[in-house]
């Protein structure tokens, strides 16, 4: 492997592992128990998480192969939703004889500022940070260094689905794993971050609101 294609992959990892390590910061909060108690300890790490992770990509990534905002038709945008919605509504029904949204969002009676703060967070912020570090910068180095797009992205799709430690059983992960399997097919069909990004937004945006939209 050429020394500047290493020094690419472990560039592109390290933009992975900031991510990883940035989910620790909440934990130094010294009020972190009351934002637990709140519901803002989560939306409080992801805001972290979006404006140093975006920043660096700015600063340092956006420029680079697979990075930058790509091109899709909006029949490509359709068909991947289609495809997510049908991993999300369908596959549940089929496989595991049940019709509850298993990836889904425990919505609460919540105040005001920390609902709205939880869907900025989830569905504005999570998305974008998520597909630089994950479908950018993780896939992007397993990429580089296998040089298999096909192992990357089951690797990536395998992590993806273990960081989302809320979640608990085979089935969420299973169904996060086909997930982002979609949005890494997504960002290789449009060689660039934006059709997974937006993909994403929407997916985060019936999930927050699945209480709302299919609760009684």
């Amino acid at each position: 492997m050429e020394t500047n294609t290493k020094k690419e992959g472990l560039l592109n990892v390290s933009l992975f592992l900031l991510m990883f390590l940035l989910t620790a910061v909440p934990l130094l909060f010294p009020n972190r128990r009351e934002l637990i108690a709140s519901e803002l300890f989560l939306p409080y790490g992801f805001i972290v998480e979006f404006f140093v992770i975006v920043p660096v990509y700015l600063f340092k990534f956006q420029k680079k192969e697979g990075f930058g905002v790509g091109n899709f038709t909006i029949m490509q945008f359709i068909m991947f939703f289609a495809l997510i919605l049908i991993i999300q509504f369908v596959i549940p029904k089929v496989l595991f004889n049940t019709g509850e949204v298993v990836v889904s969002h425990q919505q609460i009676s919540l105040p005001l500022y920390t609902l709205i703060l939880t869907q900025i967070s989830y569905i504005l912020m999570v998305p974008v940070y998520e597909e630089i570090a994950i479908r950018g910068g993780l896939f992007g180095a397993l990429t580089v260094f296998s040089n298999s797009k096909i192992f990357s992205a089951i690797v990536t799709s395998l992590i993806f689905s273990l960081l989302h430690t809320q979640y608990s059983g085979f089935k969420p992960f299973f169904l996060l794993y086909l997930i982002s399997l979609t949005l890494v097919a997504a960002k290789v069909l449009s060689k660039g971050l934006l059709l997974p990004v937006l993909l994403h937004v929407f997916m985060n945006g019936i999930v927050v609101n699945g209480h709302y939209l299919f609760g009684h």
